[in-house]
Order: C-alpha cells, then sequence, then structure tokens
C-alpha cells in the first residue's frame, strides 16, 4: 500500500484532522513539512480540507532566506496560500538569556499560533514523525522526565496536530522521491552542540547496534504510556477539586488528602495543581515531583521548596503552590493618637473609637477601659523575641510559642501585628489579648476594630 493510501487511512481512523477543517501547515522546507504538505494536499479534496501554510525564517543562517524562497515557490505550486514571516531567533535569546533551541521553539509556536487566528485555521499541523517521536523520548528521558513526559507528542494536543506520527523518516523520503519533491537541507542538524542532534546522530545509532527496530519500538512505548496517562488524566480530574482548591494565585492542596491516595496518582495530581499555577510544566521534572511528596510526607511542618517557576510549601496540613514566594511585611510602626481609622500598608485598616458601653467581642476586635489607657498607642509587626502576657495568665508567654500553639503558617506570622501601650502587649491583633485593662459595663471604653480591607 502506498505511503497516500496509508495516510489517508491513518487520518481516517485516528480522526486528527476532522472533514472540513482549515488546517495550518508549518512548512519549513525540510523533507518532513514538505511530506506533509503534499499528503495534505492529496487528500483535501476527498475529505474537504482548505489548506493554508505557514514558515518562519528564525534568521539563524545565511541560507534561510533561500529556505523561504523555496517553500513559496512549493506553495506557488500546490496553490497554498504561505504566511511568512522572520524573526531573529539569536537576538531574541540573547535578550531573555534563554535557550537558544527553547526560544526558537517558543517563537515557532507563538508565530504559528497568530497565523493560525488570523487566518481563521482551526488546526495547526506539524511535521513530527516515528523517529522525532523515539528522539523526544530519549531526551526527555535524560533530562529526567516523568512517566507523562515520556509518553512524548501526542497526536493531538489542542490545536496541534501530528499526522505523520505513524510513519518513519524512511517512509516520507521514499514517498517525496516517488513523487519527484526536492526539499531542503538545513545544515544545523548536523551541529551536535545541540541535545537533539548529538540524540539523533550519536545515541540512537548507538542503540540501534543494539536493536534495529529500537525507534519504532520507543515509538510503540510513547503510545502505550501515553494510553495509560489518558486513563490517569480522568482519575486527576476527579480527585483534583477534592483534595484543593485555587486561592487568588495559589493553590492549596489537603495534605492529609493526598496521604489517602497511591503515590502514583498523588504525583499526577500535584503534576495537574503545578500546571493550573504555572501554566506549563517546562523544567520540572520527576526528580522535583518527587521532592515534594518528600516534603509532603517527610517534610517539617513548614518546610518549603524553590522550583523552577514556583514556589511549594507546606504549612502543617495544608500544600501551597505559587509562582513566586510571598514577599514578606516591612516593618513600620504605626501611632494611635486619637480616636479614627488607620489605614495599614496591606490594605488593612483599624478603627479606633471611643464607646459609652462595651459591645459583643470578636476575635477581630477588642475593648479596653478608658479610664486605665491613655493615647499615644502603638502598632507594629512582631519582632523576634517579642513576649506578652495572655489573658488569665499570670506570667508572660513567647508569641513564637503561641503561633505554635494556634498552628499559624508562617506567612500568617509576618502579617500579625501587636497593639501596645509603651512596652506592654495590649493585643496580638486578631488573636488573643492581653491581660488587663478590662472593660466593665456601663463604663466608657476604648473599642478597637481590624477591618480586612480599607474603608472606603
Amino acid at each position: 500500500m502506498s505511503l497516500q493510501s496509508r495516510f489517508h487511512k491513518s487520518l481516517l481512523k485516528s480522526g486528527c484532522i476532522p472533514a472540513g477543517s482549515r488546517v495550518l501547515v508549518a512548512v519549513s522546507g525540510g523533507a518532513d513539512s514538505v511530506a506533509l504538505l503534499s499528503l495534505l494536499h492529496h487528500v483535501a479534496g476527498e475529505i474537504g480540507l482548505s489548506l493554508e501554510a505557514a514558515h518562519l525564517d528564525h534568521a539563524l543562517r545565511e541560507s534561510s532566506c533561500a529556505d523561504a524562497r523555496f517553500v513559496g515557490e512549493l506553495c506557488l505550486r500546490l496553490n497554498v496560500t504561505l504566511t511568512m514571516e522572520r524573526r531573529d531567533v539569536a537576538a531574541i535569546a540573547r535578550q531573555c538569556k534563554g535557550n537558544l533551541e527553547e526560544v526558537a521553539r517558543e517563537e515557532r509556536l507563538d508565530f504559528l499560533e497568530k497565523t493560525a487566528q488570523a487566518r481563521n485555521c482551526h488546526l495547526i499541523a506539524l511535521g513530527h514523525h516515528a523517529d522525532d517521536q523515539a528522539e523526544t523520548f530519549l531526551l526527555r528521558l535524560l533530562r529526567g522526565a516523568g512517566t507523562t513526559g515520556l509518553a512524548g507528542m501526542r497526536m493531538v494536543n489542542e490545536a496541534v496536530v501530528r499526522p505523520l506520527l505513524p510513519f518513519h523518516r524512511t517512509d516520507l523520503l521514499a514517498y517525496i522521491r516517488d513523487e519527484g519533491l526536492t526539499w531542503r537541507e538545513d545544515e544545523s542538524n548536523q551541529d551536535q552542540t545541540f541535545t537533539r542532534n548529538r540524540v539523533r546522530h550519536q545515541l540512537l545509532p548507538l542503540l540501534a547496534s543494539f536493536n534495529p527496530n529500537i525507534s519504532s519500538q520507543l515509538a510503540g512505548l510513547c503510545e502505550q504510556m501515553r494510553q495509560d496517562d489518558d486513563f490517569w488524566l480522568e482519575q486527576v480530574a476527579q480527585e483534583l477539586t477534592r483534595c484543593g482548591q485555587c486561592q487568588n494565585d495559589s493553590y492549596h492542596l489537603d495534605r492529609s488528602l493526598l496521604l489517602e491516595l497511591a503515590p502514583a496518582l498523588a504525583g499526577r495530581i500535584i503534576r495537574a495543581a503545578l500546571q493550573q499555577v504555572r501554566g506549563d510544566l517546562r523544567g520540572l521534572t520527576a526528580a522535583h515531583i518527587a521532592d515534594i511528596m518528600q516534603l509532603i510526607n517527610q517534610g517539617p511542618p513548614q518546610g518549603e521548596l524553590s522550583l523552577p517557576g514556583v514556589w511549594v510549601a507546606r504549612r502543617y496540613e495544608s500544600l501551597l503552590l505559587r509562582r513566586q514566594k510571598p514577599e514578606p511585611i516591612e516593618y513600620f510602626e504605626l501611632i494611635l493618637n486619637q480616636p479614627g481609622t488607620y489605614q495599614l500598608p496591606d490594605g488593612r485598616s483599624l478603627h479606633v473609637s471611643l464607646q459609652d458601653q462595651t459591645c459583643d467581642d470578636s476575635t477581630a476586635s477588642v475593648e479596653f477601659a478608658q479610664v486605665s489607657l491613655t493615647f499615644p498607642l502603638l502598632l507594629r509587626p512582631c519582632r523576634p523575641g517579642d513576649r506578652f502576657r495572655p489573658s488569665g495568665m499570670k506570667g508572660t508567654k513567647k508569641l513564637q510559642d503561641l503561633f505554635v500553639d494556634l498552628k499559624l503558617t508562617k506567612e500568617d506570622r509576618q502579617e500579625t501585628l501587636l497593639l501596645l501601650k509603651d512596652e506592654e502587649v495590649l493585643w496580638v491583633v486578631g488573636l488573643r489579648r492581653g491581660e488587663g485593662h478590662w472593660a466593665e459595663n456601663n463604663a466608657p471604653v476604648l473599642r478597637i476594630v481590624l477591618n480586612p480591607e480599607s474603608e472606603s
């Protein structure tokens, strides 16, 4: 059976490109992309596809302009509309201090996504094939990827499709020769300073000396792992909302619920939460997930990790995931010299008033007898070594011990404020009042209320 027939059959079986789709084909000018455009052009009429092409000149080689001309001539012969753009990828990589391969990949994807949107294309077709899949597996294995990463590239990943994944490069080269087509060789594919090229030209041939079918077997292994990963995705979707929730710019996971789950499922839930916080999982390896699992299982009650693009902290029975570590509150001193509303640096406010009689108490308010307190009072954050005399106690207690008793997180401790008269702690704001200065019924009181948001 010809490759054209096998390709048509594969499209129908996989459903990766539904009939009637508008498809943007990424065409570099290399053999893979030329074969992809030609194969899609042959079947377009049969399944009602509308094809357009896109070519990004990375400006990395002197011959890149010739590549662009070649792609233009090819698309003209096939009567396929082409969108071209030139970007100085090396300059972009220098500016952002990024890896050239990674930056080139990001710029190419950005160009393709913007072009697809502008040209009203539903899908973006890439020319990756089975040998690329084998290379990707080995690259990710060397970088420490977990099972999800080792599943390799998917034939369908949202709007990106890879219809050549079932076929090998030898199949594509034979098809191109039979069709009398030509292609452009990218000399950078021989540059072994790039990791992928070393895998292609050194590692895979070495493995093939042990097993000539290694590329096919690795591609098959990726497919098996992808099927396993699809199963796990369903399990993760069910458990993720049960184990945690997104709050503002962070994700909170319940440690006790994670510990109830099998480690394989718990690790995948953590990956899913990380992806929601970061937007992607680039730079995170199986070793990083193992570090988080270690923190959950045996780490200190308030341990934390700084991982690529994300901050992870255990806070007693919660696991917090954020893009960046919270900034500590800056030290300040606020003098309360009369009744009124005082704005705090974090957006909260403190309302001080004189009342004729007592009101109902709450954790956010406190009352003192006017007769025993005079202005000014001082409000400030806690400092190491602070002590106070809790209500009902004869002696003093370290604030640190109170925080431990209440299991306050490090972040809550940093936000805790003290109300003082001279050196006496009157109130650990929102947590515990000090002994003395008790308000009495039917006697004037000084009432202080902490408001969570600034008053307008």
